[in-house]
């Protein structure tokens, strides 16, 4: 009888199933909408305390977008279809102001099923407290940056791109800042709740990952 290996699959890209996004336009970019966490006044994370729907997406711990949800699914797949290179992020604030809080680099996909796809960055860079969107139109020549969308939206300009993308790089990043605030929450909502995510007691790992895709049979 073949003996089956119980090991922890290492998934992290560029590690199989994860394949390379091939380069497309570099006009083209993507700005998409998470819902924040009202409790944390540090900085602007997603919101990992709603009792009912705590929200996986943007995964800044393995910085992956699709892999433990299903969030914007056209959107991934815009991403891998048309090469796109960057992946903006903002979110709302006190008040309901929206602010831009930094962008994905996407590299790689893994196909979640049909016409489904989850993407993983080879870099990012999350800021505090965020550009108000608002602000920012005469900066890109009244581009309208600010016009409401609900989950995610094309930027069509590659000086806007540019300008976004450097905006962000000359704020301090505060990506690890994120990472360790989740961390802070999560353990708030295990200890008031009883879990965090659903019916898991931890929050996000490669390791989790990686069981995640043997039971889904991507590896």
């Amino acid at each position: 009888m073949k003996k089956v290996s119980l090991a922890i699959p290492d998934v992290r890209p560029p590690n199989p199933p994860w394949r390379s996004i091939q380069k497309g336009a570099t006009n083209i970019a993507t700005i998409t909408f998470y819902y924040g966490d009202a409790k944390s006044q540090v900085v602007p994370i997603r919101d990992v305390t709603n009792k009912n729907d705590a929200k996986p997406d943007p995964n800044f711990e393995t910085l992956t977008f699709g892999l433990f949800s299903v969030c914007c699914k056209d959107e991934r797949k815009a991403i891998v279809e048309k090469g796109i290179k960057t992946q903006f992020f903002c979110t709302s604030r006190a008040n309901n102001v929206r602010v831009l809080t930094g962008y994905y680099r996407p590299a790689w996909y893994c196909k979640m099923g049909a016409d489904d796809y989850a993407i993983a960055a080879q870099s990012a860079r999350f800021v505090s407290p965020g550009f108000v969107l608002n602000n920012l139109t005469s900066f890109f020549e009244d581009y309208p940056i600010d016009k409401f969308f609900r989950t995610w939206k094309y930027i069509h300009d590659e000086k806007v791109i540019q300008r976004l993308l450097l905006l962000i790089n000359s704020a301090p990043d505060a990506t690890d800042t994120y990472i360790s605030e989740i961390h802070r929450l999560e353990a708030d909502s295990l200890e008031q709740f009883g879990r965090v995510y659903f019916d898991r007691l931890e929050g996000f790992s490669w390791e989790y990952a990686g069981k995640l895709m043997r039971t889904r049979g991507l590896v």
